[in-house]
C-alpha cells in the first residue's frame, strides 16, 4: 500500500444546510449539545469535550449534508494536501480559527481538514462509578444521575424525562456511497484511514468498510467512517450520502439511558433505532431523527484499535444484527422527512428480514 497523502487523526464536526435553523437549535439541546456561536445564519453547537463545536448548519434554500471535517497533527500535513491535492490553505474564519484545506470526496461530499484550531476547556462532569456482580467499586454512595426522581416533571399532562444526555464529541460519520471500493481507496490514500472492517455484501463481494484514522500505536476508535454502498434503489431526495453522524456521550451508559427516555418523553422527535449494542464497533446505540430526516446516534463503550490490528471480513449479518436490540428497519441509514418513515417501513421489508431470506436461500 503506498503511503496516504496525511493522516488524519480524527473527526471534528458535520456541515449542514438548513432551511430553518430554530427547530434544529430546539432539537440539539435535547439531543444534549451546547450552543457554542450563533450568528444570523449560522449556528455552532460543541459537546463537553475540547472540539470549539461538533456541528455546524448554516442556513440555505434547501435542507442538505455538506460534509465532514477533520483535523491533522502537523501543519505540514496540510501542505502536502494542498500540493498533491491541487487546493489552497485557508485561513478559517469561523470560530475555532486555525488553517484548512477543502476537498471533495467521490461521492461530492465536502471534507474539511483542520490544523491549528483553538480547543475549548472540557465541560468537567462527574464519572458514573458501578457496582457489578464481580466488582463492587461504590460503598456508602448512593448512584443518582441529575436531580433523580425531580428530573420527572409533568409538562401539560405528560410526564417528561429532563435529564439530556450529554454530548463529549462527534466521533464518526456513516456515508451512502455509489461504489463502495472507490470511496475505501481515497479515504485511505488522501486522509489516512485503516480498515477495520470490510463490509461483505451477500454475494461475497467488499461494498464499503468501517475505517479508522491511523494513529499509529495509539489506539483510536474502532470507525470514524463507515462507507458502504447500499443495495437497492435510494429514495429519491438530495441527500443520498448521509447516513448518520455518532456522537459519543460523556459517561457510561446511563447517560445514554437518560437521553433516549429524555427524547422518549418530550415526543418530538423520531426514533429511529435502539437501544442495543452493535458487532462492529460495540457500541451501545440510541438512534434519533431530526427536524429535517436526519439521523444521529447516541454511543457509548466503542472498541479501541492501533494500527497493528488487521482489517476484518465480517459476514453481511453482522453489519446489521445487533449483539441486542430492536431489529433494524428498512429506513436506517436513509435521510427522509420523518412523516415519510412509516410509510416507507410499511412497504420495505426491515434489513434484518432481508439477512433471513439471505440465509434461508443459501441453505436451500
Amino acid at each position: 500500500m503506498s503511503e496516504s497523502i496525511c493522516k488524519v487523526s480524527d473527526v471534528v464536526f458535520v456541515r449542514f444546510q438548513l432551511i430553518d435553523l430554530e427547530p434544529q437549535k430546539e432539537y440539539l439541546n435535547h439531543f444534549g449539545m451546547i450552543l457554542a456561536h450563533e450568528t444570523e445564519d449560522s449556528i455552532f453547537f460543541r459537546g463537553t469535550g475540547t472540539a470549539p463545536y461538533c456541528y455546524v448548519a448554516t442556513r440555505g434554500e434547501k435542507d442538505r449534508y455538506i460534509g465532514t471535517a477533520y483535523k491533522v497533527n502537523h501543519y505540514e500535513e496540510l501542505e502536502q494536501l494542498s500540493e498533491r491535492m491541487g487546493v489552497k490553505i485557508e485561513h478559517n474564519n469561523e470560530p475555532g480559527g486555525g488553517k484548512k484545506v477543502v476537498l471533495t470526496d467521490p461521492d461530492g461530499i465536502q471534507i474539511e481538514v483542520y490544523h491549528g484550531m483553538t480547543l475549548n476547556d472540557p465541560i468537567d462532569t462527574a464519572e458514573t462509578v458501578l457496582n457489578t456482580g464481580k466488582r463492587k467499586n461504590r460503598t456508602n454512595e448512593l448512584q443518582r444521575f441529575g436531580k433523580a426522581d425531580s428530573e420527572w416533571q409533568v409538562h401539560g399532562d405528560k410526564w417528561v424525562y429532563e435529564l439530556t444526555s450529554k454530548v463529549k464529541r462527534l466521533g464518526h460519520t456513516a456515508i451512502n456511497c455509489v461504489d463502495g471500493k472507490k470511496s475505501m481507496k481515497w479515504y485511505s490514500n488522501v486522509l489516512g484511514f485503516l480498515v477495520s472492517d470490510n463490509v461483505i455484501t451477500p454475494d461475497g463481494q467488499i461494498g464499503g468498510a468501517f475505517m479508522r484514522c491511523n494513529q499509529g500505536d495509539m489506539p483510536v476508535d474502532h470507525h470514524t467512517l463507515n462507507n458502504i454502498q447500499l443495495p437497492g434503489e435510494r429514495p429519491p431526495g438530495d441527500n443520498p450520502t448521509f447516513g448518520h453522524a455518532g456522537y459519543e456521550v460523556t459517561d457510561s451508559v446511563d447517560d445514554l439511558m437518560a437521553g433516549h427516555y429524555h427524547m422518549k418523553t418530550v415526543d418530538k422527535y423520531y426514533h429511529e433505532w435502539g437501544v442495543g449494542r452493535h458487532l462492529l464497533g460495540s457500541q451501545m446505540y440510541d438512534y434519533w431523527r431530526d427536524p429535517s430526516g436526519f439521523t444521529h446516534e447516541h454511543w457509548t463503550d466503542g472498541d479501541l484499535l492501533d494500527e497493528s490490528v488487521e482489517p476484518g471480513n465480517p459476514a453481511f449479518r453482522e453489519l446489521v444484527m445487533a449483539q441486542y436490540g430492536p431489529e433494524v428497519p428498512a429506513t436506517f441509514g436513509l435521510t427522509m422527512p420523518s412523516d415519510e418513515v412509516d410509510d416507507f417501513r410499511s412497504n420495505n421489508p426491515k434489513i434484518s428480514d432481508m439477512i433471513k431470506e439471505v440465509e434461508t436461500a443459501q441453505l436451500k
